[in-house]
């Protein structure tokens, strides 16, 4: 009696995940399904599960693939633990730049897994860093998970898109909402508006970035 071979899958799991980026990129993350991906690869959805239990994992993989930079793959400790606090904020710009490499990257990220081994790297080097720095081990870890969730809201913002152009949206703004707050508060939010387009995303990243590891700072300090 002959013994059945197992059946090779026609697809790998490196290619699922390409196609699954792709989708992403050029439809959304809400386009990213097990049927639509099954039909971009000329598959039955059934076949992916050779390699994923489920979307979580699909999702953990496309954050990996994200989160696969030179950057994050070559980051270590500072050699100087004293200069912990510009090693943060290097590390937290090198994390929006690869969320921002792909349509709603700050999406795929936040919602992973620490399957996504990049990523749990990652938050345990941070963590380690800042406790060698002198934070105990709970508030180490309670300030990284500030500021990772920080990077995620931030790009999820970033990218949800600026909304309507300043000289439209005082129109559309004071006949909105004047009879609600007030025409002094309407412009006064039009200004405000105003003011912070001067700054481009990165430049704002930084400012709200650079206000937590002053708390950060001005904590380990007391």
């Amino acid at each position: 009696m002959k013994t059945r071979k197992a059946k090779t899958p026609r697809i790998q799991a490196e290619a699922v995940v390409k196609a699954a980026l792709e989708i992403l990129d050029a439809e959304g993350l809400e386009h990213v399904t097990l049927r639509r991906l099954a039909a971009k690869l000329g598959v039955q959805a059934p076949a992916l599960y050779w390699y994923f239990k489920g979307k979580q994992d699909i999702i953990d993989d496309m954050a990996q693939a994200i989160l696969t930079t030179d950057k994050l793959n070559s980051i270590t400790a500072p050699k100087d633990i004293g200069n912990w606090a510009s090693w943060l904020a290097d590390l937290a710009h090198s994390v929006r730049d690869a969320l921002i490499s792909h349509r709603e990257g700050g999406r795929v990220v936040a919602g992973a897994t620490f399957r996504a081994h990049t990523l749990a790297r990652t938050s345990v080097l941070t963590t380690q860093v800042l406790n060698e720095a002198g934070f105990d081990l709970l508030h180490a870890g309670m300030a990284t998970a500030t500021i990772f969730d920080y990077v995620w809201g931030f790009v999820i913002e970033e990218q949800a898109g600026t909304g309507p152009e300043l000289e439209p949206m005082r129109s559309v703004v004071k006949e909105a909402i004047s009879d609600k707050i007030g025409l002094e508060n309407t412009d006064f939010l039009y200004h405000l508006m105003r003011e912070g387009s001067k700054l481009t995303d990165t430049e704002k990243f930084d400012w709200g970035l650079q206000v937590i590891i002053t708390g950060l700072t001005s904590s380990l300090n007391r």
